[in-house]
């Protein structure tokens, strides 16, 4: 059995993304939806395969060599359209007369991720030809197919009315070699004979089995995962659909960060309290993280609690607590905090020797810890910048250079930290917070929880998702503060799962037979299909 894939178009409606790498190279669960589709026509016995690109196929034929290497049974032939931008995917698949036409093949479009058993659903169908159906499911932008009484197909066409369609389409095809002739007749006819580049594969099949004897049923494909990868809506229902994010309600404790995840400003994110409170339900350790070093616990545990999540100063972790952990070992000779006072008095009344003024002449205390300051003066600035130049430790509170707000990202810590090394010619001789892993690891001790017991939940690739990296835990990002799904595609970070907010985890909470992770395409996340008609080249 050959395989083809078509996957020479654009993507316009999933710019920026794809401004850099075609559709069916954009990353679902941290892998190419071309690779979900090779891999699963390796485990089906489908080996040879030709991938038809157009559209930056340098990317497409690399990804194809890479998998080639990864799975030697592979053998992928690449076509290469020189018109993608000028014709629809019937085209594409003439391109690939040469190796499949008069010969049986499987056919699927390249901006589809699938549960590899639905391939094997459509290869082990009774049916010389089929098309894999999902029958529970309806979008009336998706192709719909009806069928007649001997379970022939009669008829696929985006414009079959739901109360006499059968099921929608998967855009994943099997042809016999009888139905594969007939396929390509109609094509060449089509394209060399009338000129018609612009048609979808759909409208020939259509045409084929309204017209003649034929032998294409249906594979009943219902009970698989599956999305058509068309705009950002699209997307987002495969992030969720295909994570491979273990039931966060059988962990034993999950950290959120809180600037970004769970609020903005004085805004929770919709979803935050019932999600916290379904995990407590269930017996889960909830801990919140912050950078943010401008308050102390209480005043973290006093916000939540008035946004409608209770919370006690030890649920909260801040990087303030490696800087303190830092100066109580080192016990250096006086501490200037440029910082907010809440931070300076959190280290006073730790223990730490604040230093609060620096008058010309004093002793140079030893330390200079730099902090989110919201409340920053120049003269505060000055003080730190000539106590650094003359010899005082340069410690950052935690690497964070924008802090989101509901206006916008405002400077941070980072920001800070970089004006007086710039100012002092020097940097940092520690960062404290995310993404170092002494954050958690105080918890992670004491309460004997192991790496894959845990999850961390953030906005921040470079701090979140690599402390969950770090601690070698799943991690979630959410795209409700830092990060964009154009900067998790780019990032050499890799999150378990990728949300729009953490109300898309409710559904993670229970165990994996009731999460909703296993359920197919439903009505709540449509579009799954195209609105041009549920193909791609």
């Amino acid at each position: 059995m050959n395989g083809v894939i078509l996957a020479a178009g654009i993507g316009s409606r999933l710019r920026p993304l794809t401004l850099q790498k075609p559709k069916s190279c954009i990353e679902v669960d941290g892998t190419p939806v071309l690779a979900h589709q090779l891999r699963a026509y390796a485990d089906a016995g489908v080996t040879d395969v030709t991938v038809v690109a157009g559209y930056l196929a340098d990317d497409v034929r690399g990804l194809c060599a890479t998998l080639e290497a990864e799975r030697p049974e592979l053998d992928v032939t690449v076509r290469e359209s020189e018109v993608f931008a000028n014709t629809d995917n019937m085209y594409s698949l003439y391109l690939a007369r040469e190796e499949v036409a008069g010969e049986p093949f499987v056919l699927t479009n390249g901006d589809v991720v699938f549960d590899p058993d639905l391939l094997a659903d459509l290869l082990d169908a009774p049916v010389g030809s089929a098309i894999a159906t999902d029958t529970a499911t309806h979008s009336d932008e998706a192709m719909k197919v009806t069928v007649g009484d001997d379970d022939r197909v009669t008829h696929i066409a985006k414009s079959v009315p739901e109360e006499v369609a059968h099921g929608v389409s998967t855009d994943a095809y099997r042809f016999s070699a009888d139905f594969s002739e007939m396929l390509f007749e109609e094509l060449t006819r089509t394209i060399d004979r009338e000129g018609d580049y612009g048609d979808w594969t759909e409208a020939a099949i259509d045409r084929i089995v309204g017209d003649r004897d034929h032998d294409v049923g249906i594979a009943d494909v219902s009970g698989r995962k599956w999305v058509e990868i068309d705009d950002f809506e699209d997307l987002r229902a495969a992030d969720r659909r295909f994570a491979s994010l273990s039931p966060l309600g059988e962990k034993e404790a999950v950290f959120f960060d809180l600037d970004g995840t769970i609020y903005l400003d004085d805004d929770l994110v919709t979803g935050a309290d019932e999600l916290v409170a379904s995990l407590r339900e269930a017996g889960v350790d909830v801990y919140f993280l912050t950078n943010n070093s401008s308050k102390w616990k209480d005043d973290y545990a006093d916000r939540l609690t008035n946004l409608g999540i209770p919370a006690d100063p030890e649920d909260v972790l801040l990087s303030t607590d490696g800087v303190l952990q830092y100066l109580r070992r080192t016990d250096p000779d006086g501490t200037y905090v440029l910082g907010t006072e809440t931070m300076a008095d959190a280290l006073a009344d730790h223990g730490v020797d604040v230093v609060t003024d620096l008058e010309p002449g004093d002793e140079t205390p030893e330390a200079v810890v730099v902090g989110f300051d919201t409340e920053l003066t120049y003269e505060k600035a000055r003080r730190a910048t000539l106590a650094i130049r003359d010899g005082a430790t340069f410690l950052l509170a935690h690497p964070d250079t924008v802090c989101p707000t509901a206006e916008g990202f405002v400077p941070d810590c980072g920001a800070i930290g970089a004006m007086i090394g710039t100012a002092t010619d020097q940097s940092p001789a520690r960062v404290f917070g995310k993404p170092n892993a002494e954050m958690v690891a105080p918890v992670l001790d004491a309460e004997e929880y192991a790496p894959d017991e845990v999850a961390v939940v953030g906005d921040r690739l470079e701090t979140d998702v690599l402390l969950a990296e770090n601690v070698g835990c799943e991690s979630v990002c959410v795209l409700s503060g830092d990060a964009t799904r154009e900067e998790v595609e780019a990032s050499d970070r890799s999150p378990t799962m990728v949300a729009p907010t953490v109300a898309a985890l409710a559904a993670f909470v229970g165990p994996a037979s009731e999460t909703g992770t296993d359920d197919r395409p439903s009505s709540r996340d449509e579009p799954v299909a195209s609105p041009d008609g549920g193909t791609d080249q």
